[in-house]
Protein backbone atom coordinates (compact mmCIF):
# COMPACT_ATOMS: atom_id res chain seq x y z
CA UNK A 1 0.00 0.00 0.00
CA UNK A 2 2.93 2.53 1.13
CA UNK A 3 4.70 1.54 -2.46
CA UNK A 4 1.27 2.00 -4.04
CA UNK A 5 0.95 5.90 -2.54
CA UNK A 6 4.29 6.23 -3.44
CA UNK A 7 4.11 5.19 -6.90
CA UNK A 8 0.99 7.41 -7.58
CA UNK A 9 2.42 10.26 -5.87
CA UNK A 10 5.05 10.63 -8.66
CA UNK A 11 2.60 9.76 -11.32
CA UNK A 12 -0.32 12.31 -10.34
CA UNK A 13 2.64 15.24 -9.15
CA UNK A 14 4.53 15.90 -12.33
CA UNK A 15 1.35 15.59 -14.14
CA UNK A 16 -0.43 18.09 -12.73
CA UNK A 17 3.04 20.57 -12.25
CA UNK A 18 2.59 20.26 -16.12
CA UNK A 19 -0.56 21.37 -16.58
CA UNK A 20 -0.06 24.34 -14.78
CA UNK A 21 3.04 25.37 -16.71
CA UNK A 22 1.52 24.43 -20.08
CA UNK A 23 -1.90 26.62 -19.08
CA UNK A 24 -0.53 30.11 -19.55
CA UNK A 25 1.41 28.96 -22.92
CA UNK A 26 -1.65 27.20 -24.18
CA UNK A 27 -3.99 30.32 -23.58
CA UNK A 28 -1.43 32.90 -24.94
CA UNK A 29 -1.21 30.50 -28.20
CA UNK A 30 -5.78 30.23 -28.16
CA UNK A 31 -6.06 33.98 -27.97
CA UNK A 32 -5.17 35.70 -30.98
CA UNK A 33 -3.56 38.82 -31.13
CA UNK A 34 -5.90 41.61 -32.29
CA UNK A 35 -3.65 44.32 -34.38
CA UNK A 36 -4.99 47.76 -34.59
CA UNK A 37 -6.63 48.39 -37.71
CA UNK A 38 -4.91 50.46 -40.58
CA UNK A 39 -8.72 52.39 -41.42
CA UNK A 40 -10.56 54.85 -39.00
CA UNK A 41 -13.81 53.14 -38.05
CA UNK A 42 -16.94 54.06 -39.16
CA UNK A 43 -18.90 56.39 -36.98
CA UNK A 44 -22.27 54.98 -35.78
CA UNK A 45 -24.72 55.74 -38.19
CA UNK A 46 -28.10 57.65 -37.12
CA UNK A 47 -30.02 54.32 -37.56
CA UNK A 48 -27.86 53.21 -34.93
CA UNK A 49 -28.41 55.09 -32.27
CA UNK A 50 -30.94 54.01 -29.87
CA UNK A 51 -34.99 54.51 -30.69
CA UNK A 52 -36.48 56.71 -28.51
CA UNK A 53 -39.34 54.79 -26.04
CA UNK A 54 -42.91 56.00 -27.27
CA UNK A 55 -43.93 58.36 -23.95
CA UNK A 56 -46.43 56.68 -21.80
CA UNK A 57 -47.46 60.04 -20.16
CA UNK A 58 -51.12 60.19 -21.64
CA UNK A 59 -52.09 63.14 -23.79
CA UNK A 60 -54.48 65.99 -21.84
CA UNK A 61 -58.07 65.78 -22.57
CA UNK A 62 -59.75 68.77 -23.85
CA UNK A 63 -62.32 70.28 -21.28
CA UNK A 64 -65.69 69.96 -21.71
CA UNK A 65 -65.41 73.99 -21.96
CA UNK A 66 -62.96 73.89 -25.02
CA UNK A 67 -64.87 72.02 -26.54
CA UNK A 68 -68.27 73.83 -26.92
CA UNK A 69 -66.13 76.53 -28.57
CA UNK A 70 -64.41 74.77 -30.73
CA UNK A 71 -67.78 72.57 -31.72
CA UNK A 72 -69.62 75.66 -32.49
CA UNK A 73 -69.78 77.42 -35.67
CA UNK A 74 -68.55 80.43 -36.84
CA UNK A 75 -70.96 83.43 -36.80
CA UNK A 76 -72.28 83.56 -40.61
CA UNK A 77 -72.17 86.81 -41.82
CA UNK A 78 -75.02 88.34 -43.76
CA UNK A 79 -75.30 89.51 -47.30
CA UNK A 80 -77.41 92.92 -46.08
CA UNK A 81 -74.55 94.00 -43.97
CA UNK A 82 -72.08 95.03 -46.68
CA UNK A 83 -72.93 98.16 -48.23
CA UNK A 84 -74.42 98.29 -51.80
CA UNK A 85 -73.48 100.63 -54.16
CA UNK A 86 -76.60 102.94 -54.96
CA UNK A 87 -77.24 103.58 -58.80
CA UNK A 88 -76.31 107.03 -59.27
CA UNK A 89 -79.53 108.59 -60.61
CA UNK A 90 -79.89 108.82 -64.88
CA UNK A 91 -79.45 112.47 -65.72
CA UNK A 92 -82.06 113.99 -67.80
CA UNK A 93 -81.40 115.72 -71.19
CA UNK A 94 -82.36 118.87 -72.05
CA UNK A 95 -86.00 119.03 -73.37
CA UNK A 96 -88.36 122.13 -73.48
CA UNK A 97 -90.11 122.69 -70.54
CA UNK A 98 -94.31 122.55 -70.56
CA UNK A 99 -94.78 126.22 -70.25
CA UNK A 100 -93.95 127.84 -73.52
CA UNK A 101 -95.36 131.34 -72.90
CA UNK A 102 -93.21 133.43 -73.85
CA UNK A 103 -93.91 136.94 -74.46
CA UNK A 104 -91.77 138.06 -77.69
CA UNK A 105 -91.11 141.21 -79.64
CA UNK A 106 -90.35 141.50 -83.63
CA UNK A 107 -91.46 143.01 -86.46
CA UNK A 108 -92.98 141.26 -89.04
CA UNK A 109 -91.66 143.26 -92.12
CA UNK A 110 -88.51 145.55 -92.41
CA UNK A 111 -87.92 148.18 -95.11
CA UNK A 112 -84.51 148.00 -97.06
CA UNK A 113 -83.24 150.05 -100.04
CA UNK A 114 -84.25 147.50 -103.25
CA UNK A 115 -80.95 148.00 -104.48
CA UNK A 116 -78.87 146.67 -100.88
CA UNK A 117 -77.83 143.22 -100.80
CA UNK A 118 -77.53 142.95 -96.86
CA UNK A 119 -79.61 144.27 -94.06
CA UNK A 120 -79.36 144.21 -90.10
CA UNK A 121 -82.43 142.68 -88.66
CA UNK A 122 -84.04 144.94 -85.84
CA UNK A 123 -83.48 144.78 -82.50
CA UNK A 124 -85.62 141.60 -80.78
CA UNK A 125 -86.88 140.86 -77.65
CA UNK A 126 -88.46 138.32 -75.18
CA UNK A 127 -89.78 137.55 -71.81
CA UNK A 128 -91.02 135.39 -69.46
CA UNK A 129 -88.40 132.73 -70.50
CA UNK A 130 -85.10 131.95 -68.39
CA UNK A 131 -83.47 129.35 -70.66
CA UNK A 132 -83.78 129.70 -74.32
CA UNK A 133 -82.97 128.18 -78.03
CA UNK A 134 -83.91 130.28 -80.90
CA UNK A 135 -83.54 128.83 -84.24
CA UNK A 136 -83.28 130.64 -87.46
CA UNK A 137 -84.04 129.76 -91.34
CA UNK A 138 -83.38 132.21 -94.45
CA UNK A 139 -83.78 131.73 -97.65
CA UNK A 140 -81.05 134.14 -98.27
CA UNK A 141 -76.99 133.27 -98.34
CA UNK A 142 -77.02 133.41 -94.36
CA UNK A 143 -77.15 135.11 -91.10
CA UNK A 144 -74.17 136.95 -89.20
CA UNK A 145 -74.48 137.16 -85.48
CA UNK A 146 -72.47 138.42 -83.16
CA UNK A 147 -69.56 136.38 -81.04
CA UNK A 148 -70.47 133.95 -78.71
CA UNK A 149 -70.97 135.52 -74.60
CA UNK A 150 -69.95 133.26 -71.72
CA UNK A 151 -72.44 130.56 -71.05
CA UNK A 152 -74.07 130.81 -74.66
CA UNK A 153 -73.89 128.04 -77.27
CA UNK A 154 -74.46 128.66 -81.37
CA UNK A 155 -73.93 127.01 -84.33
CA UNK A 156 -74.43 127.97 -87.99
CA UNK A 157 -73.47 131.95 -88.02
CA UNK A 158 -72.71 132.67 -91.47
CA UNK A 159 -74.65 129.81 -93.13
CA UNK A 160 -78.72 129.64 -93.75
CA UNK A 161 -79.63 127.74 -90.72
CA UNK A 162 -78.16 129.12 -86.63
CA UNK A 163 -79.22 127.84 -83.38
CA UNK A 164 -78.18 130.02 -80.32
CA UNK A 165 -79.26 128.68 -76.73
CA UNK A 166 -78.24 129.30 -73.37
CA UNK A 167 -79.71 132.23 -70.82
CA UNK A 168 -82.39 134.39 -72.67
CA UNK A 169 -80.61 137.48 -72.04
CA UNK A 170 -77.34 136.38 -73.42
CA UNK A 171 -79.19 134.42 -75.89
CA UNK A 172 -80.44 138.20 -77.37
CA UNK A 173 -77.31 139.96 -76.65
CA UNK A 174 -75.91 137.55 -79.04
CA UNK A 175 -78.64 137.72 -81.28
CA UNK A 176 -79.06 141.52 -81.72
CA UNK A 177 -75.00 142.55 -81.05
CA UNK A 178 -74.32 145.82 -81.81
CA UNK A 179 -76.25 146.19 -84.75
CA UNK A 180 -78.56 143.32 -84.45
CA UNK A 181 -77.53 139.90 -87.03
CA UNK A 182 -77.14 140.67 -90.57
CA UNK A 183 -78.89 139.14 -93.49
CA UNK A 184 -76.84 138.82 -96.74
CA UNK A 185 -77.95 137.39 -100.05
CA UNK A 186 -74.82 137.21 -102.48
CA UNK A 187 -76.75 136.35 -105.85
CA UNK A 188 -79.72 138.74 -105.89
CA UNK A 189 -80.78 141.79 -103.52
CA UNK A 190 -82.12 141.23 -99.76
CA UNK A 191 -85.18 142.28 -100.97
CA UNK A 192 -87.86 139.28 -100.96
CA UNK A 193 -85.76 137.24 -98.52
CA UNK A 194 -87.25 136.11 -95.18
CA UNK A 195 -85.98 135.24 -91.81
CA UNK A 196 -88.12 132.77 -90.06
CA UNK A 197 -87.41 132.51 -85.72
CA UNK A 198 -88.53 129.78 -83.18
CA UNK A 199 -88.14 130.43 -79.79
CA UNK A 200 -88.24 127.59 -77.32
CA UNK A 201 -88.06 127.63 -73.61
CA UNK A 202 -85.59 124.61 -71.89
CA UNK A 203 -84.56 122.66 -69.05
CA UNK A 204 -80.77 123.03 -69.68
CA UNK A 205 -78.91 124.70 -72.79
CA UNK A 206 -78.94 122.79 -76.01
CA UNK A 207 -78.70 123.72 -79.60
CA UNK A 208 -79.92 120.21 -80.57
CA UNK A 209 -81.69 120.72 -84.15
CA UNK A 210 -84.34 118.15 -82.79
CA UNK A 211 -85.69 120.75 -79.99
CA UNK A 212 -86.54 123.43 -82.71
CA UNK A 213 -89.72 121.93 -83.37
CA UNK A 214 -90.09 120.99 -79.74
CA UNK A 215 -91.93 124.48 -78.75
CA UNK A 216 -95.44 125.97 -79.46
CA UNK A 217 -96.03 127.28 -82.97
CA UNK A 218 -97.31 129.87 -81.48
CA UNK A 219 -93.79 131.34 -80.52
CA UNK A 220 -92.23 131.15 -84.22
CA UNK A 221 -92.04 134.42 -86.19
CA UNK A 222 -91.33 135.28 -89.60
CA UNK A 223 -89.42 138.75 -90.50
CA UNK A 224 -89.47 139.41 -94.21
CA UNK A 225 -87.59 142.14 -96.41
CA UNK A 226 -89.45 144.55 -98.94
CA UNK A 227 -88.57 147.58 -100.60
CA UNK A 228 -88.72 150.61 -100.49
CA UNK A 229 -91.11 152.40 -102.22
CA UNK A 230 -89.19 155.32 -104.43
CA UNK A 231 -89.34 156.90 -107.50
CA UNK A 232 -87.01 158.73 -110.00
CA UNK A 233 -89.14 161.94 -111.39
CA UNK A 234 -88.18 165.33 -113.15
CA UNK A 235 -90.32 168.05 -111.71
CA UNK A 236 -89.80 171.01 -113.73
CA UNK A 237 -90.50 174.76 -111.93
CA UNK A 238 -90.46 177.64 -114.05
CA UNK A 239 -87.67 179.53 -112.54
CA UNK A 240 -88.10 183.69 -113.11
CA UNK A 241 -84.87 185.74 -113.75
CA UNK A 242 -85.24 189.58 -112.09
Amino acid sequence: MIALAVLCLFIVTPRSLAEDLLSPIIGTVDSPTQSPSPFPTDPPSPTDSPTPEPSTTAAPQPSPTTSAIAASPAPAVSVSDSPTASASPTPVPPHAISDQNIQIAAPSTVSVDPRAHSVFLPRLHVGQVETLLVCGYSNATGVYFGANLPGVESAGSGTPFFRIAGPAQLVMATLNGDMGARVLSTSRAVTGSVVSLSFVALSKPSIDQGLCNAGSPSNNRTISFRALNMDLNMVKDPVRLK
